[in-house]
């Protein structure tokens, strides 16, 4: 290999070369002093600008950095997709129309408040009365009052009757 084909290898990181070029490089730079030293100036320089980044690096405050990048991203983006289909599309009107939400969920419970109050003044002041009127023609009606009201049953007389 001659040193032209050597000069772009020069200053190659390790894994950047495959077998074939990284053993070239080294039998050229075994036999060839200059190339030794353009090698030696390209490991020297490296080194240099890695401490003075690693320096640089040391010197700023990153602790706002996160905050910086999450307040260029849109909110929409980072809080998540909406889950897909109906529940997610009902989901996010919920989330963007809260006061809405609040008050299509109260409605019903206003409304049967309304009823209750409505039904409970017009019904009177006391207790709900039912007449029944039993009339048997030779029949003997009987009257069982149990707990759940009374009952009326009606059926032949036993008298004869």
């Amino acid at each position: 290999m001659k040193c032209a084909g050597a000069a772009p290898l020069l200053g190659s990181r390790p894994g950047e070369l495959d077998p074939t070029e990284e053993a070239a490089l080294s039998a050229h730079l075994s036999s060839c002093e200059a190339c030794r030293a353009r090698q030696a100036d390209h490991e020297a320089l490296a080194r240099v600008v890695e401490n003075g980044l690693l320096g640089e690096a040391a010197r700023r405050d990153f602790s706002a950095f996160a905050d910086g990048v999450m307040a260029r991203i849109p909110a929409a983006t980072w809080r998540g997709a909406p889950a897909p289909g109906l529940l997610g599309r009902v989901l996010e009107l919920l989330r963007r129309h809260r006061v809405l939400a609040t008050a299509s969920a109260l409605a019903p419970a206003l409304a049967a408040l309304a009823l209750y109050l409505y039904i409970g003044r017009t019904s009177g002041t006391g207790p709900l009365e039912f007449s029944v009127e039993v009339t048997s023609e030779d029949l003997a009606p009987m009257v069982l009052d149990t707990s759940d009201g009374p009952i009326i049953l009606v059926g032949e007389a036993s008298d004869g009757t």
